[in-house]
């Protein structure tokens, strides 16, 4: 059945190809992982926030029995403090010494049985603190680097960067309301369901072999192999399903360590992290300062914004505060603007993605400010919006001039749509909340392999681990192009030895980025396909066509499935580099609000109405605004 937007496949909804797996529990997760004579790892974490190591001794862990071997930082062949600290823990649950015994009871035993003596240090766990001239500092070899010069002054500030055009100061000159605010938000960990995990084998012959739940198999592989000394050619790595990511999974935490005690005890290991640990010891969204003005005409003309974003990068710098930078005006039109990214060291776990990372934190800042400028102004927040809203040909914030973004499309989407027609009503603590946001498509690597049956069905290989349906959507894509049905493509997520390398499922690229691999290597197996009807029908090439799932010249018809028990074994095999593609995330707004509580300080809210207009290409919209 048609969807009604040209395609035949894309936009119709197939059953999901993992969809029976999953429902009946057989999908297999790193956990569900068993193997005979595997032993089990565990990690002793870091009860203090900031502590210097004085001494460990695992002696009495090692003489316990069933207990097989213990690694610290020393045994790593290159150092990772993330992984095992080294002589000093810079959060509560730092990993500092792992272990593998013959069960997990076993395991946990002999953690309590290891020494560590602590010289406990003053933390510093907030990033108003930590920029403080007199704070504590975490790292005395770390120097500032401010628009890329080193200062030679060790501080918690890792780096400053800059994004500036216009005259500032002129700007709010010129303004008839200027509104400045500070804004904090905290730490905010994913909070997926499936704990992280990861088990280890070492063959004889020097091959390693990791499976685990991830967003990136090579990303894991590369990782590994860094931190072991090994080749990343020595390292297979096996992506089993995974039980949610939303960007904490891009990273090692104990496969490295599993891995290591799987090289030296000749043993299976696996190590899957309890719930407390993956708190505690693993990478969540970071805290941040945020201090905005920002002016605007009578008329709602923005005039200048100036901003210091302040973005914890936990125990190690790494925040991601240059996203932020780049998201938090990229909707609109400002002349002069000057933003300040820092991204600060404190006693926390080492910050990570978390969906558009760095994007909330400051879009959340800069929509409070503008729609405090609407109320002062007394205009609508999507008329603002139209003002100042950014089109192709505008500079972005950060520098690059927008492509085709369609952002003032849907805005005048978003104003006409019954959701924001209707009243608010008289209700006590109504409102109406709009705001903007901004993402891009990320870049990176994928690969793609069709093998077409003797049956007509295909079997598509690819690199990107599916988190949210991809294997349904790049099947789809596939087989909108070669003109069968969605069903008919068997799609599987395959090990870094089966596949070309492919970069993360991560940062919104996975269905746009190996998709049109996916696309590319269809019409591969096209080509191919003609080919050999042309030989077959004993014409020549240019004579052969294919259209809507069919070949066809003068005097022949076939399906594609037909052509299929000619041609096959055809193999459409396509490894391709994607650049960075810029789309929009339109304005995701709750309609209506409506404070179920009797209190004005409840904190409780219903939303009543909500809508997004988005332009096409965009997924997991339903998620983003849930989360």
């Amino acid at each position: 059945m048609a969807s009604g937007n040209g395609y035949k496949v894309v936009g119709t909804r197939p059953i999901r190809h993992d969809g029976v797996d999953k429902v009946t529990g057989h999908a297999k997760y790193g956990a569900d992982l068993n193997f005979p004579d595997m032993l089990f790892g565990k990690i002793l974490r870091s009860p203090h926030a900031h502590a210097k190591i004085v001494s460990i001794d695992v002696s009495r862990a090692l003489a316990h029995p069933g207990v097989k071997d213990i690694v610290t930082s020393k045994d790593l062949p290159t150092l990772s403090e993330n992984i095992l600290a080294d002589d000093k823990v810079f959060y509560k649950g730092h990993a500092i010494v792992g272990l593998a015994a013959v069960d997990v009871h076993t395991a946990e035993e002999a953690l309590s049985l290891i020494d560590i003596e602590y010289e406990v240090l003053p933390a510093v766990t907030d990033v108003a603190k930590a920029i403080r001239e007199d704070s504590v500092v975490l790292h005395q070899s770390l120097t500032t680097n401010t628009l890329g010069e080193k200062t030679g002054k060790p501080t918690n500030i890792g780096s400053h960067v800059r994004h500036q055009n216009g005259d500032v100061e002129a700007g709010f000159a010129e303004a008839d309301v200027v509104v400045e605010r500070t804004f904090t938000t905290q730490t905010v960990h994913q909070g997926y369901i499936e704990p992280i995990t990861a088990t280890a084998k070492y063959n004889p012959d020097g091959e390693l072999t990791v499976w685990t739940s991830t967003q990136g198999a090579f990303n894991v592989r590369q990782q590994v192999a860094g931190i072991l000394d090994r080749p990343a050619s020595k390292v297979k790595v096996v992506p089993l399903e995974i039980g949610g990511g939303f960007g904490g999974k891009t990273t090692v935490y104990v496969a490295p360590v599993a891995a290591l005690l799987a090289m030296r005890t000749g043993q299976i290991v696996k190590m899957t992290m309890t719930r407390d640990e993956v708190f505690e010891g693993t990478g969540p969204a970071p805290a941040t300062l945020i201090r905005l003005k920002m002016g605007a005409t009578k008329a709602g003309r923005i005039t200048a914004a100036d901003t210091d974003l302040f973005y914890e990068g936990g125990a190690y710098p790494g925040s991601a505060v240059g996203a932020g930078a780049n998201c938090m005006f990229a909707a609109y039109k400002i002349p002069n603007l000057k933003i300040d990214g820092f991204d600060v060291v404190v006693n926390k776990p080492s910050s990570h993605a978390y969906r558009a990372p760095g994007a909330p934190n400051s879009s959340f800042a800069a929509e409070c400010v503008i729609d405090e400028i609407c109320q002062k102004l007394d205009l609508d927040p999507l008329e603002f919006r139209m003002i100042n809203g950014a089109k192709e040909g505008d500079r972005n914030p950060i520098g690059p001039r927008h492509g085709k973004i369609g952002y003032l499309e849907t805005v005048e989407a978003a104003q006409t749509h019954d959701h924001y027609q209707v009243e608010v009503g008289n209700g006590k603590l109504r409102g109406r909340g709009v705001a903007s946001g901004y993402w891009g498509n990320g870049a990176g690597r994928s690969s793609v392999n069709l093998t077409v049956n003797q049956d007509g069905t295909i079997m598509l290989l690819e690199g990107s681990t599916d988190i949210g349906g991809t294997r349904t959507s790049i099947a789809m894509q596939a087989a909108e192009v070669l003109g069968i049905a969605a069903e008919d493509v068997r799609p599987a997520v395959v090990d870094t030895n089966s596949i070309g390398e492919t970069g993360v499922t991560g940062g919104s690229r996975t269905t746009h980025a190996t998709g049109l691999v996916a696309i590319r290597a269809a019409e591969s197996v096209i080509e191919q396909m003609k080919e050999k009807l042309a030989d077959h029908w004993e014409v020549n090439l240019n004579q052969v066509d294919f259209s809507d799932g069919t070949f066809l010249n003068s005097d022949n018809q076939i399906s594609f499935k037909e052509a299929a028990r000619i041609c096959s074994p055809v193999v459409g095999s396509v490894p391709i580099f994607r650049e960075w593609v810029l789309m929009w995330q339109s304005p995701v707004r709750p309609d209506r609000f409506a404070a179920i509580s009797s209190t004005t300080f409840s904190g409780i809210y219903t939303i009543r109405r909500r809508a997004s207009q988005r332009r096409p290409g965009r997924r997991s919209v339903c998620g983003g605004r849930t989360m």
